[in-house]
């Protein structure tokens, strides 16, 4: 099954939030949240989280990687819930103590508020992205005990970022993988999400699919249940591929130019793709990190060949 909705995919987990940006959230007796969504959807997510656990408070949040849509509602949960227990990765933490990359986030997420006040939806959080402290750095492939009876396992699965962790909880056969596979989109596309190294997320996928998943939590708009879970493992693996293929045949016509190369892959991906859909600086962003990355691989293995 892929579900496109918000609310309650199995007993005790749930997609917090509009289902193109969520929040994940494990019930139990130390309920878990992963990831922190966009900055001014905070209290929407704070609303929701509260229907789910009534009195009870979220006891961790686990951050896959340090995108604005990923963990722009952090610090509100932070303030919602003082006692919350923030996790991520030593690379997320790194990231997030550089001025430079908390301005790109606060920039970034005020063009999503701009974009969601467009599209008519309220009520938003308007104040600005805040950094945050990490209580726990997660050691990859180390399981750990946030609850009894109830482990999960951090998993390095490189290719979108170099910080990206996914969360493996066994007993439940839930794997929380977001932008680690594509992403997809409202139209049905996919979306492949490398940004720093194509053959890592390769690994990446490769790693995921041994695990075998019943549930598989995309990074937006969709949850993938029992067979669509793996079909969707395997079809991120072809989206990749297509994308790199398609890449490479736009940077040969175009001799290595990464603006003209960028400007054709954004109109057979993003142009016509209705709304809602990724914000177009951060697609752009995106978009040439892809491309640059492809470009260098392409050198490197044209260089390989010469030896």
């Amino acid at each position: 099954m892929i579900i496109k909705e918000n609310g309650k995919i199995s007993d005790g987990f749930y997609v917090i939030g509009p289902a193109a940006i969520p929040v994940y959230l494990l019930d139990g007796p130390a309920p878990i949240l992963f990831d922190g969504g966009f900055t001014a959807l905070a209290h929407l997510y704070e609303t929701q989280i509260k229907e789910v656990l009534g009195d009870r408070k979220p006891a961790y949040l686990f951050i896959t990687h340090s995108h604005f849509d990923h963990i722009g509602a952090v610090s509100h949960f932070k303030q919602v819930w003082p006692e919350l227990k923030i996790g991520g990765s030593v690379r997320c933490q790194e990231i997030l103590a550089k001025q430079s990359a908390v301005q790109l986030m606060k920039d970034l997420n005020f063009e999503g508020t701009k974009n969601l006040k467009e599209m008519g939806v309220h009520p938003l959080n308007e104040k600005s992205f805040e950094p945050f402290d990490m209580d726990i750095l997660i050691q990859p492939e180390k399981m750990i005990e946030p609850s009894p009876h109830l482990s999960l396992m951090g998993l390095s699965t490189p290719g979108h970022t170099w910080d990206f962790i996914s969360y493996w909880i066994p007993e439940r056969k839930i794997l929380i993988a977001s932008e680690a596979v594509a992403c997809y989109q409202n139209d049905g596309y996919l979306q492949t999400e490398f940004l720093v190294d194509f053959d890592a997320n390769l690994e990446s996928l490769k790693k995921i699919k041994d695990l075998e998943p019943i549930v598989l939590c995309g990074g937006h708009h969709a949850v993938f249940t029992d067979e669509d879970a793996m079909q969707h493992i395997s079809a991120s693996v072809e989206a990749a591929n297509h994308y790199l293929t398609m890449t490479e045949e736009f940077l040969g016509e175009e001799k290595g130019d990464i603006n003209r190369s960028v400007s054709r892959v954004k109109a057979v991906e993003w142009d016509n793709r209705p709304w809602p859909k990724q914000p177009e600086s951060a697609y752009l962003l995106n978009t040439r990190q892809r491309v640059k990355t492809i470009w260098a691989r392409m050198n490197k293995h044209r260089n390989y060949k010469k030896c």
